[in-house]
């Protein structure tokens, strides 16, 4: 017979379960710091109480406190090692601290344990992705979806863009804020101060990405050029501070800056109330890292998603959606809680400025030079094995081309070869090219010859950087915002006829492009004549719609008008 398992802890105490249910209430309403307290008076008592443990270690986790988090559900998986739950949330902690390997591992482990936890199966899709691992892939989707479908199982919105289904989105995004983000019991701000306040609009930004991150080298500028005879510029910083050169431009760049990393998003709610925002603007969504949350209970009468999350909240607490006639037309007003706002060119802004290194030379890059240089800066998520097999057939169909892949996870071009063997094309052609600070990065992108895009997850601050720098592209549009993002840029940069709607014109279009020598360098020459004027890149044409935008915005919240959809009126060019 095999033997016993070892006893568990004894019962809680009707005094311990007091404790206990009133610690998950903390925790339930976002009050860590409380539920924290209640939950270490129990492991006092009765230190080996697993359950209680992992509950610590899960209110660690949403305090941004990752390291004692780690020690925890160690702790747990003493005392429980084929907990897959405990495996599964070590997993998250590790992540959060760009611990990849580690993370890897304990997701990996929790997934062998448990199967049919397709949270765990869901955070292995993203891992595996990074790394171009695409071993069990159709399974993976297919419990991706599963987190939309079945009640019991969580959801992962940003995951779920991983799919060309915008209703999927919606589904996703509603399930998880209904889990997490609405609080048990909501507070009521008081903004009739701010309905007949007169002065500048106050708009608040909040982010975790005010570092050395896309979305800081697209917006710090736009910060910087809000008119402030009009309007008043808080950033509200909830990630680390890294000491960059990036993270310091947003800081000149506003009125305020408020370093937030270990703030509760209750604390958040409060201060902005406190402050008397008009506008409070969410640059993350369902990115990592995102404070959704202190959106909950309406601390500003304004609430927007912008930028940093190319879909739905799924909150009924955001107000408006900043986008685009192209990546989000109004027909598909049906898959957004949020109201959608056209701005007249591309939603996303850019800083025409950011400064561009010394050019190298092929050789310098390990790429051949008489060979025709596809493209692929992509991140390595965005890939998936139906795109890698188009660019395998592209590849095959122009003899002696090679593609220039960007390896941002270390060992992991193997894994790409591997898949490019089983393709039948010759690894030798994959040259792969490893991160530098983003001037070296624009410096280089001229020597190849034509980006491909990824789908149905584009390119986003990737297109601009290629048409910043004179590479044309093609892309793929879909039915999702994510799909249309490089579509939009490129309709600004007079590159709309590169443009396709389905794999085979996608195939099709680069191999004319790469065959026809004449039509590329007319198409660079478009890209370099659009450059000097293009609305892509005029940023104080973009922050006066901005501007329009939330003034519409405020006036409507000040007049007691529900928030509506609307397009802002485009200024004349000059």
């Amino acid at each position: 017979m095999p033997p016993s398992p070892p006893p568990g802890p004894p019962p809680l105490t009707p005094p311990l379960q007091k404790l206990l249910y009133d610690g998950y209430q903390h925790q339930l309403r976002g009050q860590y710091e409380e539920a924290a307290r209640h939950y270490r008076k129990i492991l006092r008592a009765a230190p080996d109480q697993a359950d209680v443990m992992h509950l610590l270690g899960i209110v660690r986790a949403r305090q941004s406190r990752e390291i004692e988090a780690i020690e925890l559900y160690k702790k747990v998986l003493a005392r429980r090692p084929d907990d897959a739950k405990a495996w599964h949330n070590l997993s998250l902690a590790y992540g959060a601290l760009n611990k990849s390997d580690e993370s890897l591992a304990a997701i990996e482990r929790a997934f062998d344990l448990d199967p049919s936890l397709p949270l765990s199966a869901n955070l292995l899709l993203p891992h595996r992705r990074a790394i171009w691992d695409w071993r069990g892939h159709d399974r993976l989707f297919e419990n991706l979806k599963r987190g939309v479908s079945e009640p019991n199982v969580p959801a992962l919105p940003f995951a779920a863009l991983y799919v060309d289904d915008p209703a999927l989105h919606l589904a996703s995004a509603r399930r998880k804020v209904a889990e997490e983000q609405t609080p048990a019991r909501p507070r009521t701000f008081d903004h009739s101060a701010r309905r007949t306040a007169s002065g500048p609009i106050r708009v608040a930004y909040l982010s975790a990405d005010f570092r050395t991150h896309a979305t800081t080298f697209l917006i710090s500028k736009l910060l910087a050029r809000h008119d402030r005879s009009r309007f008043e510029v808080t950033a509200i910083s909830v990630s680390y501070n890294d000491a960059s050169e990036h993270r310091q431009r947003i800081i000149d760049a506003v009125d305020h800056f408020l370093d937030r990393e270990k703030a509760t998003p209750a604390a958040i709610a409060e201060e902005v109330a406190a402050l008397g925002i008009d506008v409070f603007v969410d640059l993350m969504g369902h990115t990592s890292g995102e404070r959704l949350a202190a959106f909950a209970e309406r601390p500003a009468p304004v609430q927007v998603s912008y930028l940093g999350y190319p879909g739905t909240s799924g909150a009924p607490f955001m107000d408006y959606v900043i986008a685009d006639p192209v990546v989000l037309p109004f027909a598909d007003a049906a898959f957004y809680t949020e109201k959608i706002v056209h701005l007249p060119d591309c939603y996303q802004p850019n800083d025409p400025d950011l400064p561009v290194g010394e050019r190298p030379t092929r050789a310098d890059c390990g790429l051949p030079d008489d060979a025709f240089v596809f493209c692929a800066f992509n991140s390595a998520w965005k890939l998936d094995p139906e795109v890698f097999s188009a660019y395998t057939r592209i590849l095959k169909a122009v003899p002696g081309s090679v593609l220039w892949v960007l390896e941002s996870r270390e060992n992991s071009a193997d894994n790409l070869r591997r898949e490019a063997k089983a393709r039948g094309l010759d690894p030798a052609r994959l040259v792969f090219a490893h991160m530098v600070p983003l001037k070296d990065h624009f410096a280089r992108l001229p020597l190849a010859d034509l980006f491909l895009d990824t789908f149905p997850y584009t390119a986003h601050t990737t297109a601009s950087d290629m048409l910043r720098m004179g590479l044309p592209m093609v892309t793929r549009t879909g039915r999702s915002f994510a799909s249309r993002v490089a579509a939009s840029i490129m309709t600004q940069m007079d590159l709309a006829d590169f443009i396709t709607t389905d794999v085979e014109g996608f195939v099709a279009k680069a191999v004319a492009i790469a065959n026809d020598p004449a039509a590329l360098a007319q198409a660079r020459a478009r890209l370099a004549a659009a450059r000097p004027n293009s609305p892509l890149f005029d940023i104080d044409r973009h922050a006066r719609h901005m501007e329009r935008a939330f003034e519409t915005m405020v006036a409507r919240a000040r007049a007691g008008l529900p928030p509506e959809a609307f397009a802002v009126d485009p200024l004349p060019r000059g």
